[in-house]
């Protein structure tokens, strides 16, 4: 019974609050009439009509908020409402920021710039276009894309149930209420006009406990719906923060599961880090980067392949990486000037590889990455071939060779780090820009100069003795230089021999391919001997590719520390001898 009585007078209230609005919209009803010049201003199209807006219809809110009637900001005149003051106020009619501004000026203020009916630019712009002006753009009105959005409804269409936000209060009664009809401006579902009742209107049917309770289970439902939603946020956002400011990492020196990590030569901790994490050695980035930068050794971390346990924390890996004995590498270092067999037996040591399958892999240059075009020579001569093919493409440096390692792979490593570096001097460019030779010739440059000299600063120099003798008006255009001589001794099974040692029919022997002294009459072919005679390092490229300018055609030691004389022509080279001899570096016939 109490609950009947609550509702009877929750409907009182309702009621009584329906008849108050009718009442303040009763007396207002003389108010609102339209007048006269409203009626014909209706006919002309209203809004419409003058291109300001799209849709037709008026917007009634300059004429029910008086808030509106007395704004001179937007009247044009010809609204109900105009202010006269605008003509008899001196107050403001000397304002210069609203008379003389053509952009806002429809026409009706005093003060119209003609501008507007004259100048194509503005008679064009439909954006400021109110109707008053030429070039009216009719696109505004017949264009539907403006037509069906319910939400800026000015009261030009039948009215729909609508959003009450966007009401601009042009339909009877205000803003429709829940329970009356949206058919009919005022009608309630059984088709009486509220505004005819004396209560103001007949009572809404009165809603029944099941509805209630049923938009109560709604209501709750929605309001779980969202604080779940909200959890969720609130832990992802936890969870996001948590996981920027907490560093993920596992504990302890990792499972007994191992992998093999490769550090490659001038990687940094983050490279490092990435590696790790990829093998689910560590964690996360930052737990190794942290770790590493904490312990200063860890900087000392050097290339190789280290035997590492999964799921270890940051700290033991670091740790671990320190240690040499988990470093599990075959480091193997090229000296500047060996040759390839020299390179062959100290690779099968180190790597317990037999020598024979480096050479069966170095038969085929090609086949371990080296292009066909840097076996070209303009020189007429044909490229080395059999054991000295691979010459000089066999970098100098010190490898990490990994456990697994073959002849194949480890030559191959060799000659990528070859390219490498030539590509990143730019050398077989520069030579062939600025030399006329090819870039295999100026290589069999750099190999003897990488044999013959001991101090890099001598390398262009010598360089340039051997483009005079071998590509200018050199009488025999030989190079007659005992390196060559060596090394076709070494490659034919015997041993290396000092320059004083050397027997003439050595340096003239004809088979050689890298001949390059006289035999008799006979001189070599003009131009490099076949092929290159060791393995130049980086200065002795720079030096064949960068060549000084000089005419010299003669070099030499002339002392034991290393000194190097240089000579243009017979007689500065003879005094160069007797220097020689005179220092211990020469001796026998040579100095008698």
């Amino acid at each position: 019974m109490i609950d009947d009585l609550n509702l009877d007078f929750e409907d009182h209230d309702r009621g009584r609050g329906r008849r108050r609005r009718t009442e303040r919209w009763d007396s207002g009803a003389e108010s609102r009439r339209p007048d006269a010049r409203q009626d014909q201003w209706q006919q002309q199209g209203g809004w419409a009509g003058s291109g300001a807006q799209s849709r037709g219809g008026y917007e009634p809110r300059y004429d029910t908020d008086p808030r509106h009637d007395s704004d001179p900001r937007y009247d044009t005149g010809a609204q109900r409402g105009y202010d006269p003051r605008y003509d008899q106020d001196p107050r403001y009619a000397p304002d210069p920021r609203y008379a003389p501004d053509p952009r806002y000026d429809t026409g009706g203020q005093r003060g119209y710039d003609p501008r507007y009916g004259q100048e194509p630019r503005y008679d064009a712009d439909p954006r400021y276009d109110t109707g008053s002006q030429g070039g009216y753009d009719p696109r505004y009105d017949g264009e539907p894309r403006y037509e069906p959005d319910p939400r800026y409804d000015t009261g030009s269409r039948a009215y729909r149930k609508l959003d009450d936000r966007y009401d601009t209060g042009s339909r009877r009664g205000g803003f429709l209420e829940e329970g009356y009809d949206a058919d009919g401006p005022g009608l309630l579902p059984g088709g009486g006009d509220y505004r005819d009742d004396d209560d103001g209107g007949k009572r809404r049917p009165r809603k029944t406990k099941k509805k209630r309770r049923g938009r109560s289970f709604l209501a709750l439902f929605m309001t779980l719906l969202l604080l779940g939603a909200l959890g969720g946020g609130a832990y992802l956002a936890y969870d996001k923060v948590a996981g920027y400011f907490l560093t993920p990492d596992y504990d302890g020196d990792g499972t007994a599961e191992t992998v093999m990590i490769e550090v490659k030569d001038g990687q940094l901790l983050g490279d490092i880090a990435n590696t790790l994490v990829a093998a689910d050695v560590v964690k996360s980035y930052k737990a190794f980067v942290s770790a590493a930068e904490a312990e200063p050794k860890a900087k000392n971390i050097q290339a190789g392949f280290y035997n590492m346990h999964k799921q270890m924390s940051g700290k033991a890996a670091v740790a671990a990486m320190l240690d040499p004995k988990n470093r599990n590498v075959h480091q193997v270092t090229i000296a500047e000037g060996m040759i390839s067999i020299d390179i062959y037996a100290l690779l099968s040591k180190e790597l317990k590889i037999p020598v024979e399958d480096f050479k069966k892999a170095a038969a085929n240059p090609k086949a371990l990455g080296i292009p066909d075009w840097w076996f070209v020579r303009k020189d007429g001569k044909k490229a080395a071939t059999g054991v000295g093919a691979i010459e000089g493409f066999l970098f100098p440096e010190t490898y990490a060779f990994p456990p697994n390692a073959t002849a194949e792979s480890a030559l191959k490593l060799m000659v990528s780090h070859f390219l490498t570096v030539t590509g990143e001097m730019g050398f077989a460019e520069n030579v062939q820009k600025n030399l006329a030779i090819s870039p295999y010739e100026a290589l069999i440059a750099a190999s003897i100069g990488q044999k013959e000299i001991m101090f890099d600063k001598d390398l262009p120099k010598v360089a340039r003795v051997l483009y005079n003798r071998a590509y200018k008006d050199f009488p025999c255009n030989c190079l007659q230089v005992d390196s060559a001589v060596n090394y076709w001794l070494r490659i034919s099974g015997k041993k290396a021999k000092d320059s004083n040692d050397i027997t003439t029919a050595e340096q003239m022997d004809t088979k050689s391919p890298y001949r390059t002294h006289v035999n008799g009459s006979t001189p070599p072919a003009k131009g490099m001997p076949a092929g290159p005679i060791s393995n130049p390092g980086k200065a002795a490229l720079q030096g064949a590719m960068a060549p000084a300018a000089g005419n010299w055609t003669y070099f030499m030691s002339i002392d034991k520390k290393g000194t190097m004389g240089y000579a243009h022509s017979q007689t500065e080279f003879d005094a160069l001898i007797r220097t020689a001899c005179k220092n211990g570096v020469l001796y026998g016939d040579l100095c008698t």
